[in-house]
């Protein structure tokens, strides 16, 4: 069997998808499923490095072909069984850390995307049978340990360190898609209880803490799960430098094509520097290279990328008289500085414009939680969005009158400090329509088909609307148009004779329709999938959220 390397680029509505792959020229019918996997070892990527990935799973026989949301290179892959599969994989050293998605596909199909780290930490397995402060797996930092709980236990640790030291230690277990709900203690030589954590605002239910050494010597940490339960869906990555511990930038996000500078927000942001830089046209968000003046490891933090002109809130903004003014539609990033802190900002509306208000704190990794109140020029309260909302907090009217309008920010019980922050999306709603799909993959042989189901929902809009796929070259498609007043439909797609078995391709579901006097063009989300794959994550990945992938099959 020979093989061949093939590497590309796909580009995607101005934003450009690098992968690379091995494929097979001749095949196996033992191919025959879609490959899936739980973990890999190591639990990350290191940026400028090149290592060999093992992926753990099953149907990884004839696992050739890696998709990751980075420029990765895969040099080699070696598919050693059922269960496993190796990869030699090389990260540019300008990868930036995070939590990044990666693909795995052989000819009898695609995986669904399984969330991975890219990290600066140098990577350990946790060793076993660590369960008590006597046989604590010893540990040279900064380390990121990959490990799991056990039932009805816990994990140990041991770190030497000197007076003076500062550390800052972190779990990652909900936001890479585990099942664990992790507690993190630190202890003192004589096992009593320094630091503790369960849930840190912002991060998922995932948590974190820093610790200032007073003491040299040896020190323990302890994971578990809180209801004490393990197993290997209850996987985690303990991180452990000297990195500072950052929730999000300020301003949350950036409009694409522009520049901003950026603070940041979080428990012990106090000494770093502000960012300038400029966002890529096209991308979804804005990875953001974070480290405390001299050290050696980076915070996980990246900025929002959108259409929208995005504003920051002029301080003193808690009164009318001294409201921050923009221009609907448009992104506000304010902060609750101090306890008792109230945002106003201000904006001129015509009669019967209708207006959406829509909050981001969870989401950005801010620890508030906010109302939101639109009032008119007199102060009257016209709307309110309420704390018992399922999202992070809305509020939309129709403008009763020409005017000028305040929409007013509270901290839902008033709370302030460094890591109090929001964003507010604020649109002008018209007619129009949105598009979903149930699936995030599709898999197909060379020359056959598959379909994929849309979900329209409508805005006093009944017009057809056209759907391409962009990214998919090539290929023809079968009842595209939807028709007039439909609430959803069926797309065919067939692939080209020449299409690469074992390939990933991946592309996005596209709406086009002339609302008005407007050619609006929609991608459709994929939201609903999502929320499948990783039912554990109330937050979702943005860059994951309308981007598919085909895997191609071979033919039987």
């Amino acid at each position: 069997m020979t093989c061949r390397l093939f590497g590309s680029q796909v580009l995607l509505r101005g934003r450009s998808w690098g992968f690379a792959f091995v494929t097979c020229t001749t095949f196996s019918t033992a191919f025959a499923q879609s490959p899936s996997f739980t973990h890999t070892t190591p639990g990350a990527l290191a940026p400028g490095k090149m290592e060999e990935v093992t992926f753990h799973g099953a149907n990884l026989v004839g696992a050739t072909n890696l998709w990751t949301g980075v420029q990765a290179k895969v040099l080699t892959a070696v598919a050693t069984n059922a269960g496993a599969a190796r990869f030699q994989v090389s990260l540019p050293a300008a990868a930036p850390v995070g939590i990044h998605a990666v693909r795995v596909a052989s000819v009898g199909g695609l995986s669904a995307p399984f969330l991975l780290m890219v990290d600066d930490l140098p990577s350990v397995a946790d060793a076993g049978p660590n369960t008590s402060l006597a046989n604590a797996q010893r540990l040279a930092w900064p380390v990121a340990v990959d490990g799991l709980t056990v039932s009805l236990g816990y994990k140990f640790y041991r770190l030497t360190v000197k007076k003076g030291d500062r550390l800052a230690f972190e779990v990652f277990a909900q936001r890479l898609g585990s099942k664990l709900d992790p507690v993190l203690r630190l202890l003192d030589p004589r096992g009593r209880e320094l630091a503790f954590c369960d849930d840190e605002s912002g991060l998922n239910g995932d948590c974190r803490f820093a610790y200032n050494f007073v003491a040299a010597g040896d020190y323990f940490l302890e994971v578990r799960d809180i209801n004490y339960v393990g197993g290997p869906e209850y996987r985690f990555r303990l991180r452990i430098g000297d990195f500072p511990l950052v929730s999000l930038p300020f301003p949350a996000a950036v409009q694409a094509g522009k520049s901003a500078t950026f603070d940041f927000v979080g428990p012990q942001v106090d000494k770093l520097k502000p960012i300038a830089t400029t966002a890529p046209a096209g991308a979804t968000h804005l990875p953001l290279t974070v480290k405390t003046p001299g050290g050696k490891n980076t915070a996980f933090v990246a900025a929002r990328v959108t259409a929208l002109p995005e504003l920051s809130e002029t301080e003193l903004n808690q009164t009318a008289e001294t409201a921050t003014p923009f221009n609907p539609p448009a992104g506000l990033n304010g902060r609750f500085l101090k306890p008792q802190e109230r945002d106003f900002w201000r904006f001129d509306a015509k009669k019967n414009q209708r207006v959406l208000f829509t909050a981001q704190t969870r989401s950005l990794g801010s620890a508030s939680e906010v109302i939101l109140q639109l009032r008119d020029a007199k102060g009257a309260a016209i709307a309110n969005s309420s704390p018992n909302d399922a999202g992070e907090g809305a509020v939309t009217n129709t403008i009763p009158a020409d005017g000028t309008y305040f929409l007013v920010v509270d901290e839902l019980i008033r709370r302030g400090g460094p890591q109090h922050a929001y964003r507010v999306e604020v649109e002008l709603v018209s007619p129009g329509f949105t598009l979903a799909t149930e699936v995030d993959k599709v898999e197909a042989a060379p020359g056959g088909s598959f379909t994929l189901k849309v979900n329209v929902t409508r805005r006093d809009f009944t017009g057809p609307i056209t759907l391409t796929v962009a990214g998919l070259d090539g290929v023809s498609l079968l009842e595209e148009v939807i028709k007039e007043k439909a609430v959803n439909s069926t797309l065919k797609v067939t692939l080209p004779d020449t299409a690469v078995p074992g390939s990933i391709i991946p592309f996005r579901l596209i709406g086009k329709a002339k609302v008005g006097e407007r050619e609006v063009e929609i991608t459709a989300r994929t939201t609903p999938a999502l929320k499948k794959l990783f039912p554990n994550l109330a937050v979702l990945p943005c860059e994951l959220d309308g981007l598919l992938a085909l895997g191609v099959k071979a033919k039987k």
